[in-house]
């Protein structure tokens, strides 16, 4: 690897006139290659930690309550706390 006397970014290996120059992404700057052997990757290894699952579920909201259920609740949450008094 090689960075950029300039800004200090990686320099990056292409192909510039049947040679290969390494350039500077960020400000353009151009070197000669000093070594051969140079290969650009972009192969990610990924542990099985940082792999996302998602799970999808059909409905996470509870059914509607009916007016009654809720005078009934109501009334039994009122009863609760009555009888800690």
């Amino acid at each position: 690897m090689q960075f950029c006397d300039k800004c200090g970014a990686l320099m990056i290996p292409v192909k510039k006139d049947k040679k290969t120059v390494l350039k500077c992404r960020e400000c353009g700057a151009e070197t000669s290659l000093q070594k051969k052997g140079y290969k650009v990757e972009f192969r990610v290894k990924h542990s099985p930690r940082e792999k996302i699952v998602v799970v999808e579920e059909g409905s996470t909201q509870t059914p509607e309550m009916t007016e009654d259920e809720r005078r009934e609740r109501r009334k039994a949450i009122l009863e609760h706390f009555e009888a800690e008094d």
